[in-house]
């Protein structure tokens, strides 16, 4: 079983080293998520409305968003 937790930063170490003690624990530390540049966002932005265009132009076909939900 895989469990996410967000722990305060000032009490993190406490933390870790009390589960670090249990052997049945492995710890994967992740990095904190870095957001996406301005730059990152507008290419996105850019990517979803050529799609559009493309699907308007009859160049692809967008699947409906209820088959979309239900491959969620």
């Amino acid at each position: 079983m895989k469990i996410t937790l967000e722990i305060d930063s000032e009490k993190a170490s406490a933390f870790l080293n009390f589960i670090g003690s249990l052997d049945f624990i492995k710890i994967k530390v992740q990095e904190d998520f870095e957001e996406p540049t301005k730059e990152e966002i507008l290419q996105s932005i850019e990517a979803g409305l050529k799609e559009v265009k493309d699907h308007l132009e009859g160049k692809i076909k967008l699947k409906e968003a209820r088959t979309f939900l239900d491959e969620l």
